[in-house]
């Protein structure tokens, strides 16, 4: 079975082929990588188990109908239009027939709801908590970071906000227009095409993300 997880991060279990495109992560499958980024005060990876992957390119490396299941948590926000676009058929076109694929994501719907409430309940900074929970802030935690690290990451466009916003209905429709069938919602840590979800939804998320919806679909 060839699993795909994609903009893993630090979520890189045996089993799945582990991809990601942050220098950091290449960084550190060098010798001396891990100390180099550690003097850069960078997020400091348990292994190795990762290749890079650009995700707004093609996936030429990869043939078609040769793939049992695309993940990706987190990941899909932060794609331009046209690179969401690109990914769900380039998912389409790696999948085998009745293949998976699921995205986790922040859910629009959820956030907006969550804001009303805060604002029909008087809480002041409300379109703050707003604004921080979508990742849409101008400032943020890499500006605390040393002069070093900033010019590493205007290589790789950090901070990265997000690019577009989803709830089901846009997302049922992305994933339907590509030629998805029987796409559900579903929950943190459940899947119903999924079986070895736990590896990428276990217990090191603690539940999973707060307001996230989680879709999936087969080919």
């Amino acid at each position: 079975m060839t699993k795909l997880n994609l903009g893993c991060g630090q979520i890189r279990p045996e089993g799945w082929i582990n991809a990601d495109s942050s220098m950091n992560t290449m960084l550190q499958k060098l010798p001396l990588g891990k100390w180099i980024a550690r003097s850069l005060g960078s997020v400091i990876f348990d292994t190795s188990n990762v290749v890079y992957m650009n995700l707004n390119k093609r996936w030429r490396h990869i043939p078609d109908t040769s793939v049992e299941v695309v993940y990706a948590s987190h990941l899909f926000e932060h794609l331009e239009i046209e690179s969401s676009k690109l990914f769900l058929a380039e998912a389409y076109r790696t999948l085998k027939p009745n293949g998976s694929i699921r995205l986790v994501m922040p859910d629009l719907y959820a956030h907006c709801k969550e804001y009303v409430a805060s604002i029909d309940n008087g809480q002041i900074e409300a379109s703050k908590l707003l604004l921080w929970a979508m990742n849409l802030y101008d400032k943020g935690p890499d500006d605390k970071h040393s002069v070093i690290h900033k010019v590493l990451g205007l290589f790789q466009g950090y901070p990265h906000r997000h690019k577009y916003m989803y709830d089901k209905l846009s997302l049922t429709k992305l994933f339907s227009d590509v030629g998805f069938r029987d796409i559900r919602l579903s929950e943190y840590g459940q899947s119903h095409y999924i079986k070895d979800i736990l590896d990428v939804e276990g217990p090191h998320l603690y539940g999973g993300y707060a307001n996230s919806i989680y879709i999936e679909a087969l080919k």
